[in-house]
């Protein structure tokens, strides 16, 4: 039988012997916007036409009696053939189909002509629902084009949901065309500063996506499979807006601008109607662009000092029936998530949406530690385990002293694949569980390519996690399989952490990246 190295990992896969030669002329048979998905995926490496014919050697069959997003494939001497229900399980037959190519025909462009593929019979559908990564634009943004590519990365692992995380204290990233001042004010600091440099890098760092850029995004992530969550942060992480706004904050005469290092910062909205209003405002705005049903709200790392030094602030729990101040955030989190709800949208929001009792009709984004997702899927609600402990790959992927400067803490690829997203959760509530994901907080990933280094490998062995089936699995043979499928990584150019350690200009030197004293020697939390 031959190595596959399929990733994920598929539900069954039957070798046969021999292969099948992809002939110059192979046709493609089937519904036209079915073909349209594997030509897509598979012309640029091959250089083959795929053109349409009755007939041809690769026919895409529709089987409604399939899953959502399940998919067969099966490639025999004769051809192939693809048999799904729906778009999504085109995609993912079609990506792995490309798996099934030589190395050399996995490339954005053919550098071989003779292109055989494995006989094989493969019968695979998805774990979870929810198989997401999130991204931090607000740290540092990420260009456009770069979220293009990244979005093609995500449908090669078979993730489906992107959470795209828009603002931040250091950084706003939505244009409004209600209000102007933010792209103005609000996208952009005046330098970075990492907590143990002695002072700032002293350059300016910004940007934002248009409307029509978020709209183009939104429509070349469906055509891969992948939904668009965005997230708007309200009423913390909100000091690069109040940089534009600051009657919308506690202390208007010193709003402090955009954060220029890292941490939590204590302003938060001053929870007046007008910064309730303009919270909605914007909310109109990014409903109108994002189709998706979820829409994250935040909701985490709302300190309420302003608050509690407020009169103004305690005269507003006053006046609407809250036992304090501590009370504002939860009573506009039931706000908006009624108002999503009008509009046929589901509030998500991250695990201290429950702090003040488990918030109904909403979904829960444990982060904090997987008993928050438990304990919310035992009061009835639905959850996305994303524990800090195994998915925020903002951590150190490896414990040398020649790692780059990064957050702190530890998650190797082997931790990140030992997440049990069910584990605590009694049998009968397991549907409770919409599935998991992985965060990328960029803090410490100025640029695309360190994104890529902390993403990959560790979001390989999640997106086995979060479709392939628990049983069986084991570190010693996935890792194997990684081996291979790190090279399909090689072939697209991507800037991925060699499991040996970082290669020597990958490492953090002994500049301004050199991994701090302070940091050395972690262990993993949790």
């Amino acid at each position: 039988m031959p190595q596959l190295d399929l990733l994920p990992r598929p539900k069954s896969v039957t070798a046969g012997d021999g292969t099948f030669t992809l002939p110059s002329d192979l046709a493609v048979s089937g519904p036209a916007e079915w073909a349209a998905i594997v030509r897509r995926l598979i012309t640029p490496g091959t250089g083959l036409d795929l053109l349409p014919a009755e007939g041809g050697a690769l026919k895409l069959i529709k089987d409604d009696s399939l899953p959502a997003e399940a998919y067969r494939l099966s490639v025999t001497s004769d051809g192939i053939s693809i048999t799904a229900a729906d778009d999504r399980g085109v995609n993912w037959a079609s990506q792995t189909l490309r798996q099934l190519l030589p190395i050399e025909n996995f490339g954005p462009a053919p550098i071989s002509t003779d292109i055989a593929v494995p006989l094989v019979e493969i019968e695979d559908e998805p774990r979870f629902a929810w198989r997401g990564v999130m991204l931090d634009t607000g740290r540092h943004f990420m260009p456009y084009a770069d979220v293009i590519a990244f979005l093609d990365l995500l449908a090669m692992h078979k993730y489906n949901t992107f959470h795209l995380h828009l603002t931040e204290d250091q950084g706003w990233r939505f244009e409004s065309k209600k209000y102007p001042q933010l792209t103005q004010h609000a996208t952009w600091r005046t330098e970075t500063k990492n907590p143990y440099w002695e002072s700032g890098d002293g350059t300016p760092h910004g940007g934002y996506y248009s409307q029509d850029q978020l709209r183009a995004i939104v429509a070349y992530a469906a055509r891969r499979g992948i939904n668009v969550v965005p997230e708007i942060e309200f009423p913390g992480h909100v000091r690069a807006m109040l940089a534009a706004f600051p009657d919308l904050g506690n202390h208007p005469d010193r709003a402090p601008g955009a954060a220029t290092t890292w941490g939590v910062f204590p302003e938060v909205l001053n929870m007046t109607d007008a910064s309730l209003q303009f919270a909605f405002d914007i909310w109109e705005e990014v409903l109108d662009i994002f189709p998706s049903k979820y829409i994250h709200v935040g909701g985490d790392e709302c300190p309420r000092d302003e608050w509690r030094e407020s009169e103004a602030a305690k005269q507003l729990a006053a006046e609407r029936g809250l036992p304090d101040v501590d009370h504002l955030q939860r009573w506009f989190t039931e706000k908006l998530r009624d108002w999503l709800a009008e509009r046929g949208r589901q509030l998500v929001g991250w695990d201290e949406i429950n702090d003040e009792g488990i918030l109904e009709g909403a979904v829960t984004m444990a982060w904090r530690d997987e008993k928050y997702g438990v304990t919310a899927a035992k009061a009835g609600g639905q959850v996305i385990m994303s524990p800090v402990s195994k998915t925020y790959f903002d951590y150190y992927p490896g414990a040398g002293d020649d790692e780059p400067y990064s957050i702190g803490n530890l998650i190797t690829t082997e931790r990140a694949y030992s997440l049990e997203p069910i584990d605590g959760i009694p049998s009968e509530l397991h549907d409770r569980i919409l599935g998991t994901q992985c965060q990328v907080w960029t803090e410490y990933m100025p640029s695309t390519r360190r994104v890529q280094y902390m993403l990959y490998p560790r979001a390989c062995a999640h997106s086995e996690v979060a479709w392939s089936d628990p049983e069986g699995r084991s570190w010693e043979e996935f890792s194997g399989r990684l081996e291979g499928h790190l090279a399909r990584l090689d072939a697209l150019g991507i800037n991925y952490r060699p499991e040996s350690g970082p290669l020597p200009w990958q490492q953090g030197g002994t500049g301004a990246w050199q991994r701090p004293e302070q940091h050395r020697n972690t262990t993993p939390r949790g």
